[in-house]
């Protein structure tokens, strides 16, 4: 007997008593609808406990690398019906969806994205950055304590002991002594070692030497018999042995520049950055890592997926899995040949077209209504700015080198002898903290110095420094995205916001990094399970995808979320 039928017997079972007891019940009227107002809330409660154990099996978070917001109606009518389309046809479309913070890399958009916090938190500043502690770079997911598995190489020597924060991934473990499985699959190490957290049991990435899977130590001492099997198959060398030529007639890309335009840049070992790219006669002088920026390390991502829900029968049970995906194809597609190439279109047409196969394999294999499937980005990319240039749109190309020298030789002359800078990375200069110490000079007048020094520049939009963000509080504009981007033990101390569209990259391809809505605004659309068809245009912040999953879980929020939850429109 279920709770909510006893429930109901024992409120039939008290209004009778009523009855027997109080035949004449005018005297009791306020008594008797009290206790049915009682025993009716009482039924709702347990109805609502009931329901909350209705979970997904899986839950699907889909990361697309660069992916700007715009993507997706600009290639709408080339898409097909089952991929995009029946994503936003069938789920819940959240249009005005951004990061919060400042900088808009790969590492901090998928700790942010996993986590439910900001690289303020969760220390992901970068996807490197100048470690000063030991004064060198370090790399987000490196860990020299740690091996390859599944190869005879150091491209597997990582961990996520850099990561700060729980993910939403390693809350669920905790909450189900670990019964719940969570599994990562990117090409990039960093996009599957952060979404698979602190507790996940098994992060997969692709080796570029020997086009395999790889995982590090940090997970187990070899790779699981599945994955092993699957790398026996010499897929990538598969896909590798064919031309990549425009999946559609080549009229049909006109949401695109002329192919071979001068924004593009070619591959090494080809002449021209212009279709069909002979993907065999380049991979002698590429290596197999050269099917990392042609869609076809979307399909390979795609193909390792699905091997993973087989081997691990993921979904299979009553304990709720996480499979995180990132396809990051499109990442090294939109850096080399930019956001206007017909690389990138052909990029996402293709991924449209797996996204539709393994939409229809969790119909066969799981059931829609047992998925929890989440598409976002980890940041978007800017046009070309050469490209913006020529059409008279105000955008340029910053070189640090020059700049920084002179800041150098400026402080030289305010403050005498000395090497007053470390380096300069990530937008961020860092100064000799030891050696303004030892002269007792001020951090912050430096600091100050240094900044408005950095003014002159052409590119230069403003400079804020370490003191503004560690002693105020800002609500919003490019200082609230700095201080959420800004971890007072790693971050610089000077930190320079560049003029929209200006980058500090070559002269072909784009990138990304900024405050601009170019690169902060994303797609987000939440698909299957109970979720409605639906969508809403109400400003999200990417960090509310990890809250909003430990809620509709019932568990808790990762330890640095900013517990934000987005009202999807739930079935009853």
């Amino acid at each position: 007997m279920s709770f909510t039928t006893l429930c109901d017997l024992q409120n039939q079972h008290s209004i009778s008593l009523v009855n027997n007891l109080y035949p004449d019940r005018s005297g009791f009227n306020f008594q008797l609808n009290t206790m049915k107002r009682f025993f009716a809330l009482l039924s709702f409660l347990s109805s609502f406990a009931f329901a909350q154990t209705d979970q997904p099996k899986l839950v699907v978070g889909i990361v697309v690398d660069q992916m700007r917001f715009d993507y997706i109606n600009r290639y709408w009518d080339d898409f097909s019906e089952g991929g995009f389309k029946r994503l936003v046809a069938e789920g819940y479309n959240c249009t005005n969806t951004h990061f919060n913070y400042i900088p808009t890399y790969t590492g901090p958009g998928h700790a942010s994205i996993y986590t439910g916090a900001t690289p303020s938190s969760h220390g992901i500043i970068g996807n490197s950055w100048f470690d000063k502690t030991i004064e060198e770079y370090s790399y987000c997911v490196s860990d020299a304590e740690m091996n390859t598995i599944g190869a005879d190489n150091e491209s597997g020597k990582m961990s996520p002991s850099r990561m700060l924060n729980t993910t939403f991934g390693d809350e669920l473990r905790l909450f189900t002594m670990n019964r719940s499985k969570v599994i990562a699959v990117a090409l990039k190490d960093r996009s599957a070692v952060l979404p698979a957290g602190h507790m996940g049991d098994f992060a997969f990435w692709l080796d570029s030497e020997t086009g395999d899977f790889v995982s590090s130590s940090y997970y187990g001492l070899r790779l699981p018999k599945w994955a092993q099997k699957f790398n026996k198959k010499d897929i990538c060398e598969e896909y590798l042995s064919q031309k990549w030529e425009l999946l559609l007639n080549s009229k049909l890309y006109d949401e695109s520049l002329v192919d071979n335009s001068a924004y593009e840049g070619a591959f090494a070992g080809a002449k021209y950055p212009k279709f069909p790219h002979d993907l065999p006669a380049l991979v002698e002088e590429n290596g197999k890592g050269l099917i990392k920026s042609t869609p076809f390390g979307n399909t390979l991502t795609k193909d390792m997926a699905i091997a993973a829900i087989e081997g691990e029968r993921l979904g299979q049970d009553e304990h709720t899995d996480v499979l995180a995906i990132s396809f990051s194809s499109t990442d090294y597609v939109g850096h080399q040949f930019g956001a206007d190439s017909k690389e990138t279109q052909d990029t996402y047409l293709r991924l449209d077209r797996d996204l539709e196969t393994f939409l229809i394999y969790l119909d066969e294999k799981i059931g829609k209504e047992s998925v929890l499937v989440f598409l976002t980005a980890d940041h978007g990319a800017v046009r070309t700015p050469a490209y913006l240039k020529d059409r008279n749109i105000p955008a340029g190309y910053f070189d640090a080198e020059e700049p920084i020298k002179e800041l150098k030789q400026f402080l030289q002359n305010i403050y005498g002898f000395g090497e007053w800078v470390k380096t300069y990375g990530n937008a961020q200069i860092f100064l000799n903290r030891e050696l303004i110490f030892e002269k007792y000079l001020s951090l912050e007048e430096v600091q100050q110095q240094a900044a408005n020094f950095m003014l002159r520049f052409d590119g230069v939009q403003k400079t804020v420094c370490a003191h503004t963000l560690e002693n105020n509080e800002f609500d919003t504009g490019d200082l609230a995205s700095l201080q959420k981007g800004y971890n007072q033990k790693r971050s610089g101390d000077v930190l320079l916001v560049l003029d929209p569209a200006w980058i500090e990259y070559h002269h072909t391809g784009t990138t990304h990094g900024s405050g601009y809505t170019y690169d902060q605004h994303v797609p987000l659309i939440w698909y299957g399970w109970n979720v409605k068809a639906g969508k809403t245009s109400e400003k999200i912040a990417i960090t509310a995808i990890a809250s909003t999953i430990t809620s509709l879980l019932g568990i808790s929020f990762p330890n640095g979320s900013e517990a934000k939850v987005i009202a999807l429109p739930l079935s009853e």
